[in-house]
């Protein structure tokens, strides 16, 4: 089997993330931590995040499988042959067992243009294993708060069929995998235009005796906290949840305050909420037009670059100025500050990106999105009232004092914005009653770090 080049921390280690590593062993990200800790996969840390030996998951896989060796490329009576497409643009030939529930053959004719950065690219070899990984990193996680009852409802057993009854179609990207003849075309099926009712897919097996396939963006949304999309005119909403007392979505509006007083409008993603108390969600506009995709910063560091005296912020920026975003190190800027202040300590390499449109190629930093994993909301009142004003950052290095040595610039800081910033953040949470006595911690807490960032703004 081809080896997938993802992550190298050294030579002859090809690495996945604790999640891919679940996905391909079908179980829990805890399960894999287990499976480090008592020695059945050799992993090792990089920046406070686990990364897996690609081999050692290998082995794994052959000694819990009673199948294996190399897929059989064919089209018998169990397989259907699709085209992944982006958005209008050919990619790649697929074949997928029914029988098997996954991808058996790629091409080896790609359109690297068009094709996913950092999963088929031209300098490295075509790997399955690197598509399936991508292919399955675009459905529901298995950590999803209420999975069991989602997948129940929609009568499949596992994330991946919901992926495959959307032929892949999302809100984050544009691309979607074509059955041979089906005659289906991007215009009439994407949800960016299409009110989600009205998209129909009728492909069998994913729509058993003729009957439409249920298509909605939420088969194909990532994140462990509960949401959904609703479309309303040309709007497409996300409904997010949270889960600890759930502070996460009065979280965004703080975040959005926060943005909306020192960053520019197109810097980003402004969120509202919906409902009251311990019921609210946070909800935002989708972030993309119907020809940009979101590129996660995790696929934008495996498009080159491999250089082992590289770190990761390095890399990061290095790819991020190859593929055109040459501004990037601004937008790196304003978001270790943001999350800084706010204490973000889940702004993981999936949380942050790249948009790139389609057609033009054009790549631009993506707008800041998702800080409601922040405000020490994963963390007890008890802990708390010890004067807890630190946090474990998730994505350059896991000392958020550290990271912010990577800032370079902080000429754009206004600290006369933010005056009375902690109050408007305590009123903002104090509308959640589950949160009334850790308020008094939280805003000494916030006053500490926001001080904290306007001395270290008076420094530079």
């Amino acid at each position: 089997m081809k080896k997938i080049k993802l992550f190298v921390l050294a030579k002859g280690f090809t690495m996945l993330t604790t999640k891919e590593a679940a996905e391909l062993l079908d179980i829990t990200p805890r399960r894999v931590q287990e499976l480090i800790k008592n020695g059945a996969l050799e992993a090792r840390k990089a920046s406070g995040v686990w990364l897996i030996d690609k081999d050692s998951v290998n082995a794994r896989l052959r000694s819990v499988t009673k199948t294996g060796g190399r897929p059989r490329r064919g089209h018998g009576k169990s397989e259907i042959t699709f085209t992944l497409m982006n958005r209008t643009h050919e990619v790649a030939q697929l074949v997928y067992s029914t029988s098997r529930k996954d991808f058996t053959h790629i091409g080896a004719d790609i359109d690297y243009i068009h094709a996913p950065i950092g999963v088929l690219g031209p300098n490295s070899p075509v790997s399955l294993d690197s598509f399936r990984i991508w292919w399955r990193g675009r459905g529901i996680p298995l950590a999803r708060i209420g999975l069991a009852s989602l997948l129940a409802e929609a009568a499949v057993d596992v994330p991946d069929e919901l992926v495959q009854r959307n032929l892949g179609l999302s809100l984050s990207d544009q691309y979607w995998i074509r059955p041979q003849d089906s005659g289906l075309a991007w215009k009439d099926i994407n949800f960016f235009n299409n009110a989600f009712d009205d998209v129909s897919l009728t492909i069998a097996p994913f729509a058993p005796e003729g009957k439409a396939a249920a298509a909605k963006p939420d088969n194909t949304s990532d994140g462990n906290l509960q949401k959904y999309w609703t479309c309303e005119d040309d709007r497409r909403i996300l409904h997010k949840a949270g889960a600890h007392l759930n502070q996460e979505p009065y979280n965004e509006l703080v975040a959005t305050a926060l943005h909306r007083r020192i960053l520019n409008a197109c810097d980003y993603v402004p969120y509202s909420l919906e409902g009251t108390g311990t019921s609210a969600l946070s909800i935002c506009n989708v972030f993309l037009t119907d020809e940009e995709e979101y590129v996660p910063a995790f696929y934008v560091n495996q498009h080159a670059n491999a250089n082992e005296r590289l770190t990761d912020y390095e890399r990061y920026v290095a790819n991020c100025e190859e593929l055109g975003a040459t501004v990037i190190k601004d937008a790196l800027d304003r978001m270790i500050v943001c999350d800084d202040i706010i204490a973000n300590y889940d702004r993981h390499w999936r949380n942050f990106g790249l948009v790139r449109n389609v057609n033009s190629l054009v790549c631009r930093p993506a707008p800041i999105f998702d800080s409601g994993s922040s405000l020490w909301c994963n963390i007890s009142l008890e802990e708390l009232r010890a004067g807890e004003h630190s946090f474990t950052s998730a994505q350059f290095h896991s000392s958020p004092a550290k990271q912010m040595l990577l800032v370079e610039d902080m000429g754009w800081f206004d600290g006369d914005k933010l005056e009375g910033f902690v109050d408007e953040a305590i009123e903002i949470l104090s509308k959640n009653d589950a949160l009334t006595a850790r308020l008094p911690y939280l805003k000494e807490a916030l006053t500490w770090r926001l001080r904290r960032m306007i001395d270290i703004a008076e420094w530079s």
